[in-house]
């Protein structure tokens, strides 16, 4: 999925230092969203482990409100760069509050659902049995999306002049300086994390699949999709150099190469480390480092003046 920012087509002037440059400001932001997504996991389990199944459910409440209190701050805000970020970070605390932990309660203590079991092991637990059921809504916010003349995203774009819509959707309403990329990045950040969820659960559902050697290509030609299409991404995105920009790119980006990571890791190539916060602790500190350092570099990066609200 590509992202809600337009295509660059002018250089930007972000500063004469060569790491705010091609490729790096791209390099560096593919690499702060996939360390987001397994901290995220991480953190999730860290807070399961802390407070247990059922403090966690209460916690949760709040937790997402957190996010909406990130949300409103960015929303107030007519700079750029700080929008973006809050939008971000309340799109993950929302997804995980609000979405994983709901369905984690409901499928777990109010349903009493089974988890899924192959070869006597666990491969999918009853929360995410239940969001399989929520991909018709994806779907339907999908179309909502690329009916939306006012999208910026690149890929929504493509469709509309694949399908012919331009003319019928009308000239656009908005302009840069309309629109509020605090929502935007928080509304990209919770539709891309979800449609990778329904993405892999499709491709593990047996149902779906099969089992065996057909459940195999189904994932191997999953990694190459993931691949292909997260590197095509990814070669435009190591073109910017605007940093918020380049942070929402980041966001589908990353989200499709992770595609990967979890189908390696079924496979038993990789293990989730993020999966077992305890056990391996320092090896995700040092993930946390590295992403605090990168973000708070892209962050305190050099800004056009649009950027930061100076039009």
């Amino acid at each position: 999925m590509a992202s809600t920012a337009p295509t660059e087509t002018k250089a930007a002037q972000p500063g004469k230092s060569k790491l705010w440059r091609p490729p790096f400001v791209g390099l560096i932001t593919t690499l702060i969203m996939l360390f987001a997504v397994g901290l995220g996991h991480a953190g999730m389990r860290a807070i399961e482990e802390a407070l247990g199944h059922d403090n966690t459910y209460i916690a949760s409440i709040f937790i997402g409100f957190g996010g909406i209190v990130m949300l409103w701050y960015g929303i107030k805000s007519r700079n750029e760069n700080f929008a973006t970020w809050m939008g971000f970070g309340g799109g993950l605390v929302v997804w995980m509050a609000w979405v994983e932990f709901f369905y984690m309660y409901y499928g777990r203590k109010n349903f009493g659902m089974m988890p899924r079991f192959e070869n006597g092991e666990v491969t999918t637990e009853p929360e995410y049995l239940i969001m399989a059921g929520t991909i018709g809504v994806l779907l339907t916010m999908l179309a909502f999306y690329i009916f939306d003349k006012d999208t910026r995203c690149n890929m929504f774009v493509w469709i509309q002049d694949k399908l012919g819509l331009r003319e019928g959707l009308g000239e656009r309403t908005k302009t840069a300086r309309d629109r509020n990329y605090a929502i935007i990045t928080f509304m990209e950040t919770f539709y891309v994390t979800w449609f990778m969820y329904g993405w892999n659960l499709l491709i593990f559902d047996p149902a779906f699949v099969g089992f065996g050697e057909s459940a195999f290509w189904a994932e191997a030609g999953t990694v190459f999709v993931s691949i292909v299409w997260g590197g095509f991404c990814f070669s435009r995105l190591i073109k910017y150099r605007r940093t918020s920009s380049a942070l929402r790119y980041a966001i589908p980006t990353a989200n499709i190469l992770w595609i990967s990571v979890e189908i390696s890791s079924r496979w038993g190539i990789l293990t989730e480390i993020w999966l077992y916060p305890t056990r391996y602790w320092f090896e995700l500190l040092l993930f946390l480092i590295a992403f605090t350092i990168m973000s708070v570099m892209i962050y305190k990066a050099p800004k056009k003046p649009s950027e930061v609200g100076e039009w």
